[in-house]
């Protein structure tokens, strides 16, 4: 159980940090458009000042649906969403074809210990990884502990943002239709979505990143039992 609890804490912790982050970001670009408003154009200060703490106030509300969001969300959907399929569906075939960081483990030596996995099918494959993973945690192999953290807490704040992008989505239709205009509230999301954008990109490669690495410890720490007890049987 403390392991599982230490797998899960990141969303108390790092989840929260990158929704806040975006949250700042909102509230600054809000802000700047505000002044901006201010300089170029001869409009009442309170009425700005007012929809500026308005626009604030729903961009809060946002980050809390997102929040939620992350907790309806189920794992087929963000394995759907995130990776279309896990490494982990195929790593069978992938030993075959080399195509795995063998990084720490002798790949001929898991070609023979798997060599029986080879061609069955993905959901065999799924199956047969789920024995391996859950020996590995049975082991209490820190590692793979914290290798299962880091795939899931990415896997999670890419979820986190393409949440935030079609509630920024909603936001934009929301606010053009209380303006009246679309031009404000493209400028006043702008920055947040270019963010969003690009940190979608990058949670992306970094959930495969984490998702090809926590299948290779877990395999690579099979293949060394395997090799201990076949040398212990040799002894």
């Amino acid at each position: 159980m403390p392991d599982i609890e230490y797998v899960k804490n990141y969303k108390e912790k790092e989840l929260r940090q990158y929704v806040l982050a975006y949250l700042l970001i909102a509230i600054a670009s809000v802000g700047f458009q505000t002044v901006i408003g201010f300089q170029l154009q001869d409009i009442n200060a309170m009425v700005s000042i007012f929809k500026m703490i308005m626009t604030d106030i729903f961009i809060g509300a946002i980050c809390v649906l997102v929040l939620i969001f992350n907790e309806i969300w189920s794992d087929k959907a963000k394995t759907k969403l995130v990776y279309g399929q896990l490494p982990s569906d195929t790593v069978f075939s992938r030993i075959s074809s080399g195509k795995i960081d063998a990084t720490g483990f002798d790949i001929d030596k898991a070609k023979a210990i798997y060599a029986h996995l080879f061609s069955v099918s993905a959901t065999k494959q799924t199956a047969e990884w789920n024995k391996l993973l859950r020996k590995c945690r049975d082991a209490g192999y820190s590692n793979v502990v914290e290798a299962e953290r880091m795939q899931l807490m990415t896997r999670d704040i890419c979820m986190s943002t393409i949440s935030l992008l079609i509630m920024n989505v909603v936001a934009i239709v929301v606010i053009s239709i209380m303006n009246n205009n679309i031009c404000i509230s493209i400028k006043m999301f702008g920055m947040p979505i270019v963010y969003l954008v690009v940190m979608f990109i990058i949670t992306k490669i970094a959930s495969w990143n984490r998702a090809n690495r926590f299948l290779s410890l877990v395999i690579k720490n099979d293949v060394q039992d395997n090799s201990k007890d076949a040398h212990t049987q040799n002894e």
